[in-house]
């Protein structure tokens, strides 16, 4: 179990591939577009919709519970060197983001205890606190195995 980054009282378990789906399951029907959502909108969500444009035809966005006023300096180091195309967004709240049939992945433990449920959650341990550029390229690794996990099961 992964202790929760947000409240502290939470623990998180990660379900492997193997245990949830086998090759011949039939794909989950396609959201309109998938939003991540980070507490600042400044590493994690941004990086995560970033890896999705590269992996899957549907749509992406990123957005915050309470963002930040700009994209980690770390998170966008991360993506030069891992040749992850990252726009220059201004992180944004999640209201002006969310639109009927989107799918919501939390990246941050914070964020998904502060949504109501029904979304996804990935718990992905927070860059920006380490600071150091391995834990940038942690948080990329993780998230990166995620989406090339999950994008092929959705029809497009």
């Amino acid at each position: 179990p992964i202790c929760s980054q947000g409240d502290g009282r939470r623990q998180y378990l990660r379900l492997t591939d193997r245990t949830l789906l086998s090759p011949d399951d039939e794909p989950i029907a396609a959201p309109g577009r998938v939003v991540f959502v980070c507490t600042a909108n400044s590493a994690r969500s941004h990086l995560a919709a970033a890896l999705w444009r590269q992996a899957s035809r549907i749509p992406a966005a990123s957005a915050g519970t309470h963002p930040g006023e700009r994209i980690d300096p770390g998170a966008i180091d991360a993506a030069v060197r891992h040749e992850v195309p990252l726009p220059r967004i201004r992180p944004r709240p999640i209201g002006d983001v969310l639109i009927p049939d989107d799918l919501v992945i939390t990246v941050c433990d914070l964020a998904h205890e502060q949504l109501p449920a029904g979304e996804l959650h990935w718990s992905i341990p927070d860059p920006v606190r380490v600071g150091t550029p391995e834990a940038f390229d942690s948080a990329l690794a993780d998230i990166e195995a995620r989406v090339l996990s999950l994008a092929p099961r959705l029809a497009s």
